[in-house]
């Protein structure tokens, strides 16, 4: 009985080691490239906004839903990007947009008493609230670092979902925070939609179309001046 129990162990080791995973070299290379080019921009952006609050910024090659891991933004102060995210990266700007995004959030983990645990508590039990302001916080950022802001719409417009309604969720509609982005921009850096270098941009040409009725709204609030909150859908 002993010498079977033996066999079917070694068996199953056997089996094991078959099986395992080994990173290659190729694999081991692009993940320290991707790595680096996480690590220069979000160094980039920091040394450019004068942020003074440490962070390190860690890729993940994995899905964050298939992770389930928590935030980490917020307790560890460790920006975690993964890679179902990266990949839909199209270019540096929206690079940027995706570190400066999560920047800003680190550091107003750093707000308040008791060594920012407040703010951090603030900012997880209402992040909808917060949400607006971290992705216009983001525009500044990434303007500061040379970046293009439009980067920030179409990295929004291909990563966010849309869901049926924002009523009851802790976040807004995707097509809500990408409005109040162009509206930022439309007011803040003017100069960046008249030369428009995402004109042609595949992802910028839906989000025109898919933000028609929203933008006929903010068009015509602009043209009366008014100061009434438009309601985007």
């Amino acid at each position: 009985m002993k010498k079977i129990i033996i066999i079917l162990i070694a068996f199953i080791l056997c089996a094991h080691a078959g099986f395992a995973y080994e990173m290659t070299n190729e694999e081991l290379l692009q993940d320290i490239s991707v790595q680096n080019l996480i690590d220069n921009t979000a160094y980039e952006l920091l040394n450019a906004g004068q942020i003074k609050k440490r962070m390190i910024f860690t890729y993940d090659k994995e899905s964050k839903k298939k992770l389930l891991k928590a935030n980490e933004s917020l307790t560890k102060r460790q920006v975690l990007i993964y890679g179902d995210v990266i990949k839909k990266i199209a270019d540096k700007n929206e690079l940027a947009a995706l570190i400066a995004r999560e920047i800003v959030k680190v550091d107003a983990s750093y707000w308040g008493y008791f060594k920012g645990h407040v703010g951090s508590a603030q900012i997880r039990f209402a992040p909808k609230k917060y949400e607006i302001y971290f992705d216009s916080a983001a525009v500044d950022l990434m303007v500061k670092a040379g970046y293009n802001p439009i980067g920030m719409i179409t990295f929004l417009h291909k990563v966010y979902p849309q869901k049926r309604s924002d009523f009851i969720s802790n976040s807004n509609l995707t097509s809500k925070r990408v409005m109040y982005v162009y509206e930022y921009i439309y007011k803040m850096y003017p100069e960046f939609l008249a030369d428009n270098a995402y004109r042609e941009n595949k992802y910028y040409q839906n989000f025109l179309l898919t933000s028609t009725e929203n933008r006929a709204k903010f068009y015509e609030k602009m043209r009366t001046n008014s100061d009434e909150k438009i309601k985007y859908e």
